[in-house]
């Protein structure tokens, strides 16, 4: 059995620097893409079982803190707890506490908000979770993001692993080219998406996922705008490392 399997198998690290990031990748992957197979053929338990063993392991909690305070661009943007650019001890303390908690306990924290200058000049509301918050809803997104891979349509481009503007141009390019006949392109915008995500929704089309209660406190946890907080009734922050 991979030692990192469990939360009880507890592997021994000590030195942050000195973790093999390559072994603990491999795992993490390995068990998306059991998720992602399991889902492609219809077998919803094994979906869940394998979700639960995923986000209950050590190796998708230390991928999560890598994320979260050293490789995305937002680790030196601070939640409520005022936490940011955690030095490579502060990640392994990270590690070392939240090992011992449990995911399906979890508590979220209200978002931080902040705001960012758009091209046309207005801005655009960020909500910026605890640090906390924002490993475990990348945990989430480990499990989440195969099942759902499998599920999408093969056309779709937006907010997707490996995917990007060019594939999707790409993709118009080709289905345009050699046309004798007129095609048609419609170009649109959701006004304020994330804003107006309907929570009931949400919570309806992931009712078989482990950790649905979680979700739900998420999106209800509200955000801290100029120290006064709001409550969220729908919409979910745009600055957190799970999209709905």
């Amino acid at each position: 059995m991979n030692t990192l399997e469990t939360k009880s198998a507890r592997p021994l690290i000590t030195n942050w620097d000195q973790i093999n990031w390559q072994e603990i990748n491999e795992y993490v992957e390995k068990l998306q893409q059991r998720i992602y197979h399991a889902e492609s053929v219809g077998d919803k338990r094994k979906v869940r079982d394998l979700q639960r063993m995923l986000m209950n392991s050590e190796a998708a909690l230390l991928v999560s803190i890598r994320r979260v305070t050293q490789l995305n661009r937002g680790k030196r943007t601070a939640g409520v707890d005022g936490y940011k650019a955690l030095t490579p001890k502060d990640r392994l303390e990270l590690y070392m506490k939240m090992k011992n908690m449990s995911l399906s306990l979890h508590q979220p924290k209200p978002a931080y908000r902040t705001y960012i200058e758009k091209k046309n000049g207005k801005l655009r509301p960020l909500g910026i979770p605890t640090v906390l918050d924002r490993v475990y809803q990348n945990v989430a997104r480990l499990a989440l993001e195969p099942q759902w891979e499998a599920r999408f349509n093969p056309t779709s481009y937006g907010f997707r692993p490996k995917r990007n503007c060019h594939d999707a141009a790409e993709r118009i390019f080709n289905t345009m080219k050699g046309k004798n006949k007129k095609v048609w392109i419609f170009e649109g915008d959701f006004k304020g998406c994330f804003d107006a995500l309907n929570h009931d929704y949400i919570m309806q089309q992931l009712k078989e996922f482990p950790e649905t209660e979680l979700i739900g406190r998420w999106l209800k946890a509200g955000f801290v705008d100029n120290k006064v907080f709001n409550e969220t009734e729908e919409g979910t922050p745009q600055g957190g490392l799970c999209k709905a």
